[in-house]
């Protein structure tokens, strides 16, 4: 059977063993002789530890809960209790970063970088792909996004290494994850999603859930490449990929 028959969606729920989201028996018989697969099976399987331990990060950067203030008992609930009620509300709404109204919801930029966030060496340092399990991937990611890829492409930035290419979705739409490891250790990603914004093709550096990032749009798609802390690296190959074909 051919390996490009089963979705990243059926090989993960493989993986979990959700066996009623999977084509389980096809697979496993499709393993004995298939080495792509096996291969891409190896790529998508996601290492616990890491993640476990970027949510312990996560978690410990959470902010404590507000100190309540001191009422006496004694004022019943007439307007004391009032204003206990309203001193909660402001409490809550400053602690939060938000008073009485709706934070608004984040575009894709944010939630790739929590997703990053959870990365770390030991994500990516496992997965060592052939060219022809490569392009088997970027063929799958050039069906959902439109947009041809080589691994030849992706070879061009000094010191990374590529490393896989995954599809994901924010708010229904495809967007694309090229994952890539520094000499230096660092897990870096380049996201694509299409989008007509007029976002400048020139890339801008930022700062996302502590990595450095750079934003830039052409030809109707919009990029993204976070990782690591230093700013200079992601400036280097931002300024080599936004000027090449990728």
């Amino acid at each position: 059977m051919a390996d490009r028959t089963f979705t990243d969606e059926e090989l993960v729920a493989f993986l979990d063993g959700e066996e009623d989201h999977a084509p389980a028996a096809a697979i496993r018989e499709a393993l004995k002789e298939d080495a792509v697969l096996r291969q891409r099976l190896d790529a998508l399987q996601i290492d616990k530890q890491a993640i476990s331990d970027g949510f312990a990060a996560l978690l410990a950067q959470d902010r404590p809960a507000p100190v309540l203030p001191e009422t006496p008992a004694s004022r019943g609930y007439g307007l004391g209790s009032l204003a206990l009620v309203a001193s909660l509300a402001l409490a809550i709404g400053l602690s939060s970063g938000a008073y009485l109204t709706r934070a608004p919801q984040p575009g894709w930029l944010a939630y790739v970088a929590a997703y990053q966030a959870l990365y770390s060496t030991e994500t990516l340092s496992h997965i060592q792909q052939d060219e022809t399990a490569q392009q088997v991937e970027l063929d799958r990611v050039a069906v959902a996004i439109g947009k041809m890829l080589t691994p030849a492409e992706l070879d061009m930035l000094p010191g990374a290494e590529y490393k896989r290419a995954q599809v994901l979705s924010f708010n229904g739409k495809p967007l694309i994850q090229l994952t890539f490891l520094t000499e230096g250790g660092d897990p870096l990603a380049l996201c694509i999603i299409r989008s007509n914004k007029g976002r400048s093709p020139q890339p801008e550096l930022s700062q996302m859930e502590g990595m450095s990032a750079a934003v830039w749009g052409r030809d109707g798609y919009e990029y993204l490449l976070i990782g690591g802390q230093d700013d200079a690296q992601i400036s280097r190959y931002a300024e080599v990929l936004s000027t090449a074909d990728v």
